[in-house]
């Protein structure tokens, strides 16, 4: 996924591209910047983390909408439950046709 990440699926349904995974980050890394094309659910299983300028600790939780952007860093190393409704990788958006 990234330097330093580990990721493992745990659920996806083909249909709708929904999907849950852990990602676990190391000790003294990050995730870069990055967007939430779509809804994300993230649950810090265990360790602190750093998105942007707001700290979470285990036990706590976020939810990601459409275009919001974060940073992820850790010094203690941390492990996320995420659930994405949409999978990015295997749908593209497609235009409405105009009635």
């Amino acid at each position: 996924m990234y330097p330093d990440t580990e990721m493992t699926y745990l659920w996806e349904e083909d249909e709708t591209g929904r999907v849950a995974f852990l990602v676990k980050v190391a000790p003294g890394c990050s995730i870069p910047f990055h967007n939430h094309p779509r809804r994300e659910v993230a649950y810090l299983v265990e360790g602190e983390v750093r998105l942007n300028d707001d700290i979470m600790r285990a036990g706590d939780f976020l939810t990601a909408i459409a275009d919001e952007a974060h940073d992820v860093y850790t010094e203690t190393g941390c492990t996320f439950f995420i659930f994405i409704d949409y999978n990015i990788n295997k749908h593209r958006f497609a235009p409405i046709a105009e009635a």
